[in-house]
């Protein structure tokens, strides 16, 4: 028959002394730590599935606020929306976002002719420009203009 021998793990032997059983809980701790943090757990184990599970809550349950993630307007942002956006509503009117190249187009008017017109050629009704703000990068280009339209 064959012989016995103990376990050489420290891990493991401290894990089964029952006289300092304080050890024997860091030791499983740790053991556990090591393991998640190493995803060395068998796939389809409740171990792995609680890690998934935890990994899904924070993707999902973290507010998008804790990251300052703001979204910035870019040239590509306007190009992919044929040259105007509508930002929003607010009570002093409709803002919109014109892209730069599209009242460079319109040459021999000023900016706010070109805004005006190209606002009541898509919007098909006359307009009244409340402002018109120019909207630059951060390297100082011109991307667009930022125009508010009474209602």
């Amino acid at each position: 028959m064959a012989e016995i021998k103990p376990m050489s793990d420290p891990l493991v032997q401290q894990a089964l002394r029952p006289e300092q059983p304080l050890l024997g809980a860091w030791a499983k701790f740790r053991l556990f730590l090591s393991r998640s943090i190493f995803w060395s757990y068998e796939r389809g184990s409740w171990q792995y599935d609680i890690i998934c599970a935890a990994i899904l809550a924070f993707i999902f349950l973290t507010p998008r606020a804790l990251f300052r993630d703001r979204p910035t307007l870019e040239l590509s942002d306007l190009r992919h929306r044929q040259g105007m956006i509508e930002v929003g509503r607010t009570q002093a009117g409709s803002v919109f976002l014109v892209d730069a190249r599209l009242v460079e187009s319109m040459e021999p008017l000023t900016s706010e002719e070109a805004v005006k017109a190209i606002l009541q050629a898509r919007l098909k009704h006359p307009v009244t420009l409340k402002s018109l703000e120019p909207v630059l990068d951060k390297n100082g280009v011109m991307l667009g203009y930022t125009a508010v339209v009474s209602p």
